[in-house]
């Protein structure tokens, strides 16, 4: 026999019990591939239904750019900020010690005080109660709000571009910074 056609024939007894029947004459050996095959093919497809909610799962928990809160920011800024932001334990120890009141003159707030009153907007909205409780992304979102806070005007500009809505950052950050008056 060929090799060529050899090779056709256990191609196509490998793909089907039902080509090895027709092209087998031995009714005993057909029969015994048809066997083989048929469980092979169950086991595959068994190992595959057993495989596919892991699968499913495992897919669904790689999905990083899936954000379970509203985000402030741009859906593109979330891999850039995890590379330029510090870690986000000490980011969240900063943000706690920003947010514990000190004492201050009554009916004035501080640079500080606000920007504190800011981001603790911001966590309510996430529906947490103190800064420990976010997740890595959510600190560095507030570690990105607070340095657009205290940054110079072409600073805070370049950084506004990071945020989904970027005038409503600079409007609060200009409010922050505005003076008093008398």
């Amino acid at each position: 026999m060929n090799f060529v056609k050899r090779r056709l024939l256990l191609s196509l007894a490998a793909l089907s019990p039902g080509v090895v029947t027709i092209a087998l004459q031995e009714f005993a050996v057909s029969v015994a591939f048809m066997v083989l095959g048929l469980f092979g093919a169950i086991g595959i497809a068994a190992v595959a239904v057993a495989a596919s909610p892991q699968i499913k799962e495992l897919h669904d928990k790689s999905g990083a750019t899936k954000v379970a809160y509203q985000s402030l920011l741009v859906p593109s800024a979330l891999a850039d900020l995890r590379e330029t932001a510090p870690d986000p334990m000490v980011i969240r120890s900063t943000l706690q010690t920003l947010m514990t009141p000190t004492r201050t003159i009554p009916g004035f707030a501080t640079e500080d005080e606000k920007i504190a009153m800011v981001i603790a907007q911001i966590i309510a909205r996430w529906e947490h109660t103190e800064p420990l409780a976010l997740s890595d992304d959510q600190a560095r979102e507030l570690w990105l709000v607070e340095r657009l806070m205290r940054a110079s005007p072409a600073e805070a500009g370049a950084l506004a571009g990071y945020f989904a809505a970027p005038n409503a950052m600079l409007t609060m950050r200009d409010r922050i910074a505005a003076p008093v008056p008398a």
